[in-house]
């Protein structure tokens, strides 16, 4: 039985930059870090149905073992915890010329965690509640935007590249 109070906040790779009141974890050590641990080595050092809440940014894309992350994220969670994450999308710059940066990700790539989808990798279900893409300020960026909230599937397939987003934000439901 978890002794965590209803809220309770989990952030993942959390650097300097820890959610306020988040419980932070990192592989690095630093003074927002509760819990030092490398987040490839699973299980995670930290109890079943703890989290409501689940704070990842810009650390998916660094780790190795996507599936078993996931799942790990699943464990540590309560019933409808909300799971939100945030990586460079594919088409920007960001997510190719950091060099630890182990996979690039598309908008529907997260579909693959949901199991009221037809493809999926793990039995844990996780709804999707939420998929936006962030691009820039400038009028080159507008125009990406633009076409991206007209024809988000011709933008990924053909587009993307013209006008490259920045980021892919998405928010998960677990379910248990």
């Amino acid at each position: 039985m978890s002794t965590s109070p209803a809220g309770a906040t989990l952030d993942i790779g959390c650097g300097n930059s820890k959610t306020p009141g988040a419980v932070g974890i990192d592989i690095l050590p630093g003074p927002q870090v509760d819990i030092v641990h490398d987040l490839n080595k699973l299980p995670w050092p930290l109890e079943e149905n703890r989290f409501d809440r689940i704070v990842c940014s810009h650390v998916l894309e660094h780790l190795n073992d996507l599936v078993g992350v996931m799942n790990e994220i699943h464990r540590v969670s309560r019933h409808g915890a909300s799971v939100e994450l945030l990586t460079p999308h594919f088409s920007s710059l960001n997510s190719w010329e950091d060099p630890t940066h182990t996979r690039h990700f598309a908008r529907r790539s997260f579909e693959f965690f949901d199991t009221s989808k037809k493809h999926h990798y793990t039995d844990r279900c996780m709804k999707t509640r939420q998929v936006d893409l962030t691009f820039g300020s400038g009028l080159w960026d507008l125009m990406g935007k633009m076409h991206y909230a007209l024809w988000p599937n011709l933008w990924e397939k053909h587009f993307c590249f013209i006008w490259r987003a920045r980021n892919l934000k998405v928010i998960l439901e677990v379910v248990k």
